[in-house]
């Protein structure tokens, strides 16, 4: 690395393990980094997780260290595990203690989750300024132990309030890609060929799929279909790497495009701008790019997340009218399709839902935090 980049003013990214946790740190990376150009981010994460592919490919430096989760469920195997990854934790701190006092960041920045343990505790030891950014309703076991020793936190909920210092801590929305708010409805229907009245049903478990949505959502859109003939519907199902195999799916839905089985979607952006409803998942980036879209959601929270909070994400917003929750261990055919026909058969109901969708979503969010910040960054 060349002089002139050491002496540029840095922040420390702790951030990874799930698109949760890294995507609503890029997007207030890509705010900053515009406002202040001579600042230089440099990411600190786990080194066998997805930021340490993610993040240098997006010309961010990155720094990788050997990290692993804590496994909750009291089983010998387990206990063994946690040993390791307390061994690890502590490597991590140490190094990341050395990190921080050789790049004396302006701040560090994180979101939480095993990966960004060491960092923050490291920010604490070292008296940097540490900012923390909460994008789930219930905050993860590393946010609320560093929560109590940081210097702002930047909530996405009003729940998660509760969890943190009164004095210190903003609700300000989950951060989103900008690309996110900008993309136009009605541009991206007619990009993917829908008609008018065409109601576009958009399916996901994300990239790596959903098991039980890939399993459930065939049996249930062929209710759909049978139930509502007289509606013009498509449905678009991202199914995961490899497991298009395992989505059985009438061979008649198929043959007319009504039923259409895609591994992965590249630009799924537009395609949640496009729908009318959207089954997922309950993750936090996941929510607040349909919260910016303003969708009407049916969401399937996965059930081994940590400490539950997909749960409590889904059953935030169907508290709110913004979304249905079926949990996993209530999900079939029948369940799904008649949540989906509430749904498809009511246009006043999705108006409804999508507006109380966008209450959780806040497309400035990212400039809100870096507001904030300023006085950190142009000492």
């Amino acid at each position: 690395m060349s002089r002139s980049e050491e002496d540029k003013p840095c922040i420390l990214v702790a951030a990874g393990g799930t698109g949760g946790h890294i995507f609503p740190a890029l997007s207030v990376v890509e705010v900053l980094t515009e406002r202040y150009p001579p600042l230089r981010p440099v990411w600190l994460g786990s080194s066998h997780r997805m930021e340490s592919r993610l993040i240098p490919a997006r010309g961010i430096e990155f720094i990788g260290l050997r990290q692993t989760e804590l496994r909750r469920k009291p089983t010998v195997g387990n206990v063994l595990y946690n040993l390791r990854s307390i061994w690890f934790l502590l490597l991590s701190v140490i190094r990341s203690i050395g990190i921080v006092r050789r790049l004396k960041p302006r701040l560090v920045l994180s979101t939480g989750g095993f990966a960004a343990g060491a960092a923050g505790i490291a920010a604490w030891l070292t008296r940097t300024p540490l900012v923390i950014i909460e994008p789930n309703a219930y905050p993860g076991l590393t946010n609320r132990w560093l929560g109590r020793h940081a210097t702002l936190v930047f909530t996405a909920y009003p729940q998660a309030r509760k969890y943190f210092p009164e004095d210190r801590t903003y609700t300000v929305g989950a951060p989103t890609r900008k690309d996110i708010s900008r993309i136009d409805r009605d541009e991206a229907r007619r990009m993917l060929g829908l008609h008018e009245d065409e109601i576009l049903v958009l399916a996901t478990g994300g990239s790596q799929g959903a098991s039980t949505i890939n399993r459930v959502l065939p049996g249930a859109m062929r209710i759909v279909y049978e139930k509502l003939p007289a509606v013009l519907l498509r449905t678009v199902h991202q199914c995961g790497y490899g497991k298009s195999g395992a989505v059985e799916v009438d061979a008649e839905l198929l043959s007319d495009d009504r039923y259409q089985v895609l591994e992965f979607i590249e630009d799924m952006p537009r395609y949640m701008a496009a729908a009318d409803a959207i089954i997922s998942r309950a993750g936090a980036s996941t929510l607040s790019e349909i919260a910016c879209l303003g969708v009407p959601a049916i969401l399937i929270p996965y059930s081994h997340s940590a400490e539950n909070h997909q749960v409590k994400n889904a059953r935030a917003w169907e508290s709110a009218g913004a979304a249905y929750c079926i949990e996993e261990s209530d999900l079939d055919a029948p369940s799904l399709a008649e949540k989906l026909i509430a749904l498809l058969a009511d246009p006043g109901r999705r108006r409804t839902m999508g507006d109380a969708a966008r209450s959780f979503g806040d497309p400035s969010a990212a400039e809100k935090i870096a507001d904030h910040l300023r006085s950190y960054l142009e000492a």
